[in-house]
């Protein structure tokens, strides 16, 4: 490993697969995403595997009732410096263990993070729910999803589980070289854990799946550069827009 390399501070990714079962075709293809990002930039990786925690999130309503296993993986998905996330396709959608899960992520600490799709069904039909159901959701915490994401079918992977796509590959390969530009410059790589661990508290107290939360439109980014001498700016310029229409 070259010198230069070994200078670039390590990416903080986390991986989630929500495939349940073990083994997994999700797990396969998020290792394989992993497995590729890792060659083209240096990574340190928590991955989260349902095949292992799936049991342990059912049943609990509040934050504080889930495992401290589950409660730290929580804390690993909000101190990210990046997720690569990935879901098996039940009745069009990710499975609702999946949806649990992030049901607990503090609805603030993923603004701005960058997040690369990913799903695994049993034909094409199901390609859209990275468009459909995995974006969205994402959007919701104003995170940033990249770009490109990777859909796999069954087709896709041998009977052990193993990928046997040429395409899948150079998908997962065009994937992660779009991601690498916002990677390597968005998160402070390894403060936004500092940044976030108020949140991270708060949420293991307070956070439950039946309350209310009301939350600003848009919402101040854990990252770093500091967004708000951008927005003061934009704000300022439509300040004087609006008097110069006046005007005229």
């Amino acid at each position: 490993m070259s010198t230069t390399l070994n200078a670039v501070k390590p990416l903080n990714i986390v991986a989630v697969s929500g495939g349940l079962n073990n083994p997994s075709k999700t797990e396969a293809l998020v290792q394989e995403i992993i497995h590729e990002l890792g060659q083209a930039t240096p990574i340190n990786v928590h991955f989260i595997k349902f095949s292992e925690i799936g049991s342990l999130l059912g049943g609990a309503i509040y934050r504080h009732q889930l495992p401290q296993r589950v409660q730290d993986d929580l804390a690993a998905v909000e101190a990210a410096d990046a997720l690569i996330v990935g879901t098996p396709v039940y009745r069009a959608s990710f499975t609702g263990l999946f949806k649990h899960f992030f049901d607990f992520v503090e609805q603030t600490a993923l603004v701005d993070v960058p997040v690369l799709l990913a799903a695994s069904g049993g034909s094409d039909r199901h390609a859209l729910v990275l468009e459909h159901q995995l974006r969205p959701l994402f959007s919701f915490f104003q995170a940033q999803t990249l770009p490109i994401g990777v859909y796999a079918t069954d087709r896709d992977f041998t009977p052990e589980y193993t990928i046997q796509s040429a395409a899948l590959r150079d998908r997962i390969i065009l994937a992660v070289a779009r991601a690498l530009p916002i990677l390597e410059w968005a998160p402070a790589k390894g403060q936004r854990a500092e940044v976030v661990k108020a949140k991270t508290v708060q949420a293991n107290q307070n956070l439950g799946i039946n309350r209310q939360i009301e939350q600003e439109e848009v919402l101040p980014s854990a990252a770093v550069p500091d967004l708000q001498a951008a927005e003061s700016r934009l704000q300022h310029k439509a300040g004087k827009t609006s008097i110069q229409a006046d005007v005229a």
